[in-house]
């Protein structure tokens, strides 16, 4: 005679075992940085020290001391940044060019770029420091490497890229303008890095008192979107919208390369709302800066280098 009760027994002390296993612990939430870690006033101090440098056309001995200047101020921070050196053809002949860069390594996978121009354009008569085009975007990458420094890493690698040779000296073209960010998206493919960045994230003239953020239309969308949503968050969504035309600046090289680009750009640069009678000026000193606005600006790429690492 079978032994029905048996028989039912034994599949379940089979499972038994297995129930009785340790589940392994849910991973931990990713690591997520306090916006308010990221002041204003020290973005302010930053941008002081570095637009009395003076000018800083590519190719000359200002521009060469900016990039000595950025490898020192990271230097004194505790990290270990890089110089590029590299020759690039232009109007003038050959120039030599100079991209700043450091690393923050992520504890997973994959990379966020998030950079600016500090070249000052060449040519303007008078004493043009570039206080606002491109102190205030250097400024607030130098503040975010302080932050992203006394922070656990993030999920993504973060590379805060400060770039040479973005002002063109003629006419925008394959050889003049746009320098460091093309040389830069050559070495990360180089590399086999390029394949890995979820997204480039361009600043640029973001320290007017009226702060008017126009992401242009040649951003990818999503990342636009984040920005908005980032905005929000720090309460600040008034000021920054879309704009209707695009804009050819240094996130253009990796849009063509097919890596989600935005570029986050005021170009009402002016003595009233609207106006941009400062840019390209000598009006464009540091006294026009405002520390609220770089503080929304670096609020807000916090926010998204963040959202990206969740």
């Amino acid at each position: 005679m079978v032994n029905v009760e048996r028989l039912l027994l034994i599949p379940l002390l089979a499972v038994l075992p297995s129930a009785c296993r340790r589940q392994p612990p849910p991973p931990p939430p990713p690591v997520q940085i306090d916006a308010a870690a990221f002041s204003g006033e020290k973005a302010l101090a930053e941008a002081r020290g570095f637009v009395a440098l003076g000018p800083r056309t590519a190719g000359s001995a200002g521009g060469a001391a900016a990039a000595n200047y950025l490898d020192g101020r990271l230097r004194a921070m505790g990290l270990d940044p890089g110089i590029d050196v590299f020759r690039d053809a232009t109007p003038e002949g050959d120039k030599t060019f100079r991209n700043v860069s450091v690393e923050f390594p992520g504890a997973g996978t994959g990379v966020v770029v998030l950079a600016s121009h500090y070249d000052t354009k060449a040519g303007i008569a008078g004493n043009f420091v570039g206080a606002n085009d491109s102190g205030s975007s250097t400024a607030v990458l130098l503040a975010l490497a302080a932050v992203l420094k006394q922070n656990p890493p993030l999920r993504r690698t973060v590379v805060l890229a400060f770039l040479d040779g973005e002002e063109c000296l003629l006419d925008y073209g394959p050889k003049d303008g746009l320098h460091g960010s093309r040389r830069l998206l050559a070495r990360m493919r180089s590399s086999g890095q390029a394949r890995h960045v979820a997204a480039f994230i361009l600043l640029d003239m973001i320290g007017d008192r009226h702060l008017a953020v126009t992401i242009p239309a040649n951003s990818t969308p999503w990342l636009a979107s984040l920005a908005f949503e980032a905005a929000r968050a720090e309460q600040a969504r008034l000021h920054f919208s879309l704009s209707r035309g695009p804009v050819l600046d240094d996130h253009v090289p990796f849009l063509e390369a097919g890596i989600p680009a935005v570029d986050l750009i005021d170009f009402e640069y002016g003595s009233a709302p609207g106006r941009n009678d400062y840019w390209h000026t000598p009006q464009d000193t540091v006294d026009k800066l405002s520390p609220e606005s770089l503080q929304i600006v670096g609020r807000v790429a916090l926010r998204m280098l963040n959202a990206l690492s969740r």
